[in-house]
């Protein structure tokens, strides 16, 4: 294999990857592009069995190893393009390979032609930027996720090793270098995009079939894939911000809903995150949004609904041209009294799509509401497995688990048609969108209302109507004076509301310089021993979330950067940021610092049993 770039004429334009910004902006980060592009892919590619499972791997390569490495990277020409193109940082050196690996099985690999030109996987994945032949329910739509892959890589190159369903007893490997259209010595001008690959006939390129130099390849990047059906992607020079850590906290953020509806499997590094360690490794690396468990319950309540053992309030047709009281008619006091008891409604709306070429689609989204038991309500939008962040700001509920889930054949259609290349968000006037479908932005304003739709014909009758409550801010002088006749009605006075006592806490954070202290508080009793408190901690940042932005090299309570000192309690490493105080004695203290001075230190501790 060599590394090969195409040569411009004189009249060609210059096409650098602009689309990389679209992968690493204030909202998604690289890695969390990163997950969401491997994933769909693989999720799209699934076979019969219907359970994926991906395994994400970061590792050094050895001497040894990257000895046998750099002759498929094909070093040297790499290094004189990458210098031409000056996008390889002055303190990265290409004889330390830092190596992300990312297999997928239970899926179909790049199946399709890999000699000539066709609208399959394989062509699509190596030959196409921008446009993709993905069509139905499909996850990925734009052909340009792929880009995240070269974006990972500080030398912006990536390989596939592919194994095919139809013809597993052959593998297929080739790479990509994704720079900037660059200039080299010699006065010619070469194109941004360059194949690791071997020359083929007019300019094509040609994957490495040869099984001696397959089983090379896969010994120096230490992949597991022998003749399994699946993709394997290799990043050399894996950008630093990327972690185990980070890829788990991405899973967890973008991919819970699959992985609880036993869809996706996944390794990380040595733990595995599937449903039944979810709950587990949620509280160890997720946020504030799994750490109570009140939103994997929720949505296993959704799982019930998917599977048939909750039957759907299905709606009338006509729900979206009528008051939605009226459309759930008969239902409407079952459902109300179903969320003043804690549990969760499902309820169906239909839809009617039309394509462009005059054919109707029938189709649903499903709509599910519960109250939350305390103030840590939370919005789902799904389109088949993929959450989709952006777009729970469409709903205003308070204190309630709400989600909306698409994952009808052509109700999926037609919003992967209208998503944006990050799948974040839809859009009424994406190309796509406007080309295929009438009505397009009727119909998105429509599957977007429908949530808060329920939720004003549900919450707000459940809750007390006072119709004096604004008596005191809107009441004015009478013109009479005060002999003028009080309005009819009853007089209502204010109710007394009596001083309540703060609740006790059973510890107390202090600031130190350079750390903090969490120690027992005068409402911890002896019978409540012992207890659990995890702490979760990070640098402030300016944009984002500190937690799902910490870096090992920042701190790391594995590591033990930092001093810990505990006195009647003891301490563990759950996470580099996160530590756990089991705390055994009624004046337990706990010490720690070490910290950076010059930063700005947030700390969260929430007590867990």
């Amino acid at each position: 294999m060599e590394l090969i770039f195409r040569k411009l004429g004189k009249g060609e334009m210059d096409r650098p990857p602009t689309q990389r910004d679209q992968f690493n902006n204030d909202d998604v980060e690289l890695v969390d592009a990163l997950v969401r592009e491997s994933l769909q892919n693989s999720l799209d590619a699934r076979d019969a069995n219907g359970i994926v499972r991906v395994h994400f791997r970061l590792h050094d390569a050895s001497p040894t190893h990257f000895e046998a490495l750099a002759r498929f990277l094909d070093l040297e020409n790499l290094r004189i393009h990458l210098r031409a193109t000056k996008m390889l940082p002055d303190d990265v050196d290409l004889e330390q390979c830092r190596l992300l690996v990312i297999e997928d099985f239970g899926t179909t690999g790049l199946t399709g032609a890999w000699d000539e030109w066709d609208k399959k996987p394989f062509c699509d994945f190596w030959r196409r930027m921008g446009v993709s032949n993905k069509r139905g329910g499909s996850l990925g739509r734009w052909g340009l996720g792929k880009l995240v892959f070269s974006s990972a890589s500080q030398a912006r190159i990536f390989f596939g090793l592919t194994v095919r369903s139809d013809d597993a007893s052959r593998g297929y490997l080739m790479g990509q270098a994704v720079l900037t259209t660059h200039e080299l010595d010699d006065g010619e001008r070469y194109d941004s995009h360059g194949f690791f690959a071997l020359p083929g006939d007019e300019d094509f390129q040609f994957p490495e079939t040869s099984e001696t130099e397959l089983e090379a390849f896969r010994k120096a990047c230490g992949l597991t894939r022998e003749h399994e059906p699946g993709l394997s992607v290799v990043v050399p020079f894996a950008q630093p911000s990327i972690t185990l850590s980070r890829i788990a906290q991405g899973a967890l953020r973008n991919y819970f809903f699959p992985i609880l509806m036993g869809r996706l499997e996944l390794r990380i590094g040595e733990f595995t995150l599937d449903a039944s360690t979810f709950g587990e490794l949620a509280r160890l690396h997720g946020d504030a949004r799994f750490s109570d468990g009140l939103l994997p319950e929720f949505i296993d309540t959704m799982q019930q609904g998917r599977t048939g053992e909750i039957e759907p309030v299905v709606l009338p047709r006509t729900w979206n041209r009528e008051p939605m009281e009226k459309s759930l008619g008969e239902h409407l006091d079952a459902l109300r009294a179903k969320l003043a008891s804690g549990s969760a409604v499902y309820v169906r709306a239909p839809l009617l799509l039309k394509r462009k070429d005059g054919s109707e689609k029938p189709t649903h989204v499903d709509l599910f509401l519960k109250r939350s038991p305390n103030e840590r309500g939370d919005t789902l939008v799904v389109r088949d497995t993929i959450v989709l962040p952006s777009e729970s700001k469409y709903f205003r509920g308070k204190n309630v688990f709400a989600a909306l889930v698409a994952d009808d054949a052509d109700v999926c259609s037609f919003l992967g048609d209208a998503e944006n290349p990050a799948h974040t968000s839809w859009s009424a006037t994406a190309e796509k969108v406007t080309t295929n479908w009438r009505n397009s932005s009727e119909r998105l304003k429509e599957v977007r209302g429908a949530l808060q739709q329920l939720y004003g014909a549900l919450f707000t009758s459940v809750e007390t109507l006072d119709e004096n409550a604004l008596i005191d801010v809107f009441s004015v002088r009478s013109s009479e004076g005060a002999s003028g006749r009080r309005p009819r009605g009853p007089i209502i006075r204010p109710t007394n509301i009596p001083n309540l006592p703060a609740r006790p806490r059973a510890y107390r954070l202090s600031r130190l310089s350079g750390g903090f202290v969490i120690r027992a508080d005068v409402g911890l009793t002896a019978d409540e021993l012992p207890i659990q408190i995890r702490v979760r901690t990070a640098y402030d940042v300016l944009r984002g979330n500190p937690f799902s932005k910490h870096d090992s090299l920042d701190f790391d309570f594995n590591e033990r950067q930092l001093d810990v000192l505990a006195s009647g309690a003891t301490t563990s490493a759950q996470a580099p940021n996160v530590l756990l105080i089991e705390a055994h004695g009624a004046n337990f203290a706990v010490v720690v610092r070490g910290f950076d001075v010059r930063r700005d230190l947030i700390v969260d501790p929430v007590r867990v049993s």
